[in-house]
């Protein structure tokens, strides 16, 4: 898969940053995606946001590690290096997550507030500027 982006990043003056949080991070989620939105619709938002919230601590809690120690038996080139922008994306996606479960509930309010801040780090990624170092 990633040697079938290095043509679209090329040609397309996309930062590497958006093409990794848009394509990489959403697309193999959409049926954690799909089944989130059929567990809202018959009312049932504390699962469909525990679908959600499983996905991203089964990649922090048992990929990357995962990747790291495969890397030590093998090493490939895999490092975990986090520039200021990945540091604020972080705080601010637990920031909104702890103030979603804070209460226990959820409203319209609360889910328009967390479309408008992933929408808010998409466009912080789009135009962030293409790292220096990185070989495409």
């Amino acid at each position: 898969m990633t040697n079938n982006i290095t043509p679209l990043l090329s040609g397309s003056g996309l930062s590497v940053y958006f093409i990794g949080v848009t394509l990489l991070a959403v697309i193999p989620e959409v049926p954690e995606i799909v089944i989130g939105l059929q567990f809202a619709l018959q009312n049932n938002i504390s699962l469909s946001i525990e679908v959600g919230m499983c996905v991203a601590v089964q990649v922090c809690m048992v990929q990357i590690p995962l990747l790291v120690v495969a890397n030590l038996v093998y090493p490939v080139g895999f490092y975990l290096l986090f520039s200021d922008i990945h540091l604020f994306s972080v705080i601010i996606g637990v920031l909104m997550m702890n103030y979603v479960f804070q209460d226990g509930k959820s409203d319209y309010f609360q889910g328009s507030a967390l479309v408008m801040s992933y929408l808010a780090l998409i466009s912080m990624y789009f135009f962030a500027p293409q790292p220096a170092n990185l070989k495409c």
